[in-house]
This record gives structure tokens, C-alpha cells and sequence, in this order.
């Protein structure tokens, strides 16, 4: 177990994950800490995406024993999902940003569905988030109108708008160029020294090479975890 803390905010033991009839993962074991910062290694295809789904509660938990947040992940209530997600910021390379909204009804829309109602508040948080992630004079543009290292700081901004104890990132850099995505990882990294987990899918050895934290790699089914073993990295793309 971290040494982060004794309640991990994600604990898998034993899980068996499949898509659709293909088992990604058998009999996978790890914990992560709080506010720890770990990245998530593997092929394309080893069921990476696959993982962090199941996590959040996209992909359901063929067996074992999982616990995210304080919620138990298998057999949980599809009632109680959105409550696990706002206790998790969720960071996709594809942003899924509101195309006709500006960044500030982008981040206003997700504070209305997890049942904020103050208008006042509301505006307080954005504004908030939006300064974390450098961005303050941008509420009343439109996504097309940012560039991708932008638009990826807006996406970091709506993780962040209900102060989650993680964030889980799937390729967060996976489209930008190196110079961009230092200053995206720059800025993970001061969210996590903040105190927020980081659970970071990623293809980019050089970033991992220049910013070493631990290292959970998807190989044949299984899990490798670098605090109890070498990991090759030369083959995970």
C-alpha cells in the first residue's frame, strides 16, 4: 500500500476486466494513494482506456473487488455513479467539449448537473478553476477559438470544478506537441502537489523519462507495478 495514506483512493484486488468477449485484464492488484501521481503504461490496445473506465464506472468489473473514493465499484447502483464521479475529475485527449458553448457554459453546465444552484457560487467556482489552469480571460470564448493546449486547460478545469480526490487523465497529451504538453504536465503536477491523486494513461516515454513517478504497466492481462519491480519502458508503445 502507498505510504500516501492508509485508505487508498483506488484499491483493485483481483480484477478480471473484459470488452465485450476480450479479457484486457486477470487477476489485476494495486492501490493508489493519496496524492499520489502515477502513470498508466502499456500497448495500444492493452486496455488502458479500458481500466480507467472501470474505474469510473463506465465498464463494469467482471470480478475481483474494487473501491474508488469510498464507493464500491462492483455491483454499484447506477443511482450512485454520478456521486462517485464528483468525487473523481475525469481528463479525456479528445476534450468533449460543448462545441457551441463558450469555456464558461461549458464548465457551468457540469456544475448544474452535479447539483450546484447558486448562481453566485457558480460564477465564484469557474472563475476559480479557470485561474488554476491559466485561463482566466478566456470565459467567453468559444472552443474553436483555442488552441489544443487551451482547450486541454479548459478540460482540467471542468475535472477540477468539484475538487475531486483524483484525477484520472487518458492521454491527456496525446495530441499536443512536446512544448505544449510540458506545460499540461507542469500543470498536473502542481494540481498533484496540491494534494489530488493522479492516475495518468500515457504513451509518451520521454515525458515519463523527464518526470519519473511511479509506474503501473499493462502487460499480457497483468499488471506491472515499479514499486515492486523493474519496469522495461523501451516497448510500450
Amino acid at each position: 500500500m502507498s505510504a500516501f495514506s492508509d485508505l487508498p483512493v483506488v484499491a483493485l484486488e483481483n480484477a478480471r476486466i473484459s470488452v465485450e468477449t476480450r479479457t484486457v485484464l486477470t487477476s489485476a492488484s494495486f492501490n493508489i494513494g493519496k496524492g499520489e501521481f502515477v502513470y498508466l503504461v502499456g500497448r495500444t490496445g492493452s486496455g488502458k482506456s479500458s481500466l480507467l473506465r472501470t474505474i469510473y464506472a463506465d465498464l463494469e468489473l467482471e470480478e475481483g473487488k474494487a473501491t474508488v473514493a469510498g464507493f464500491t465499484i462492483n455491483g454499484i447502483k447506477r443511482k450512485d455513479v454520478p456521486m462517485l464521479r464528483r468525487k473523481l475529475g475525469i481528463i479525456f485527449q479528445d476534450f468533449q467539449l460543448f462545441k457551441d458553448r463558450t469555456v464558461s457554459e461549458n464548465l457551468e453546465f457540469v456544475l448544474k448537473a452535479t447539483g450546484w444552484t447558486d448562481s453566485g457560487k457558480i460564477k465564484s467556482r469557474i472563475t476559480d478553476v479557470l485561474m488554476k489552469v491559466g485561463l482566466t480571460g478566456h470565459l467567453s470564448k468559444m472552443p474553436h477559438q483555442l488552441s489544443g493546449g487551451e482547450q486541454q486547460r479548459v478540460v482540467i478545469a471542468r475535472a477540477l470544478l468539484n475538487e475531486p480526490q483524483i484525477l484520472i487523465a487518458d492521454e491527456p497529451t496525446g495530441n499536443l506537441d512536446p512544448e505544449v504538453t510540458e506545460g499540461i504536465y507542469e500543470l498536473l503536477d502542481k494540481i498533484n502537489s496540491q494534494g489530488t491523486a493522479i492516475l495518468m494513461a500515457t504513451h509518451d516515454y520521454s515525458l515519463i523519462d523527464k518526470h519519473p513517478h511511479r509506474i503501473l504497466k499493462i502487460e499480457n492481462g497483468a499488471i506491472l507495478d515499479s514499486e515492486k519491480e523493474k519496469i522495461q519502458l523501451i516497448a510500450i508503445y
